[in-house]
């Protein structure tokens, strides 16, 4: 059978996409610090590792937002178009970039779960959630906070508002000894 253009152009693709690595799925098999793991990623059907793979994080130079990782996790490996050493050891224009869509070059962004394991989400504007069922809810009305047990660790705590608490108004509750002050009695729920 006779080849044409397109016949022998899509060879010449499928041996650079053979070599050129661009993102593949995997899963965490070691946590070495909170910036570097090991994974198993998957090409072709076969299983492979790649060691020491930066950590991509929700992160700028004013907040973050820490998903803590273990092995076993999923996600994704990225690899760049060229070195990126340099950038990584803090230098990103010090040094020549010598590779391009090299193994050596990939980072791990958390969070690409197969179908079989993805959560059911709670709904909100930004939700934060554990397996055990630890909710941090924040909608466009307000935050709600779902735990067995809530601390908070603070110098002060300004409550604004009409706060209830366990049934009773804060701000406006009398006591059981008919006190509103010291001496002090249990709070009387209204």
């Amino acid at each position: 059978m006779e080849k044409n253009c397109n016949d022998s152009l899509n060879k010449i693709f499928e041996g650079i996409s053979g070599v050129t690595y661009v993102e593949k799925p995997c899963k965490v098999v070691n946590v070495n610090s909170q910036y570097s793991v090991d994974v198993e990623y998957y090409d072709n059907g076969t299983a492979d590792m790649i060691y020491n793979v930066p950590v991509k994080h929700i992160q700028t130079q004013n907040a973050y937002v820490f998903l803590g990782i273990t092995p076993g996790d999923y996600g994704t490996i990225r690899f760049f178009d060229s070195d990126i050493e340099n950038y990584y050891l803090g230098n990103p224009v010090t040094a020549p970039e010598v590779r391009k869509h090299d193994i050596n070059d990939g980072v791990f962004s958390v969070g690409f779960y197969p179908k079989t394991e993805q959560y059911e989400f709670v709904q909100g504007d930004l939700v934060i959630g554990t397996p055990a069922g630890v909710v941090i809810n924040i909608t466009g009305t307000g935050v709600t906070i779902t735990g067995e047990e809530i601390t908070l660790n603070a110098n002060t705590i300004n409550i604004d508002g009409n706060t209830i608490i366990e049934g009773g108004k804060f701000l406006e509750h009398t006591h059981s000894n008919g006190n509103n002050g010291s001496p002090t009695g249990g709070v009387i729920r209204e």
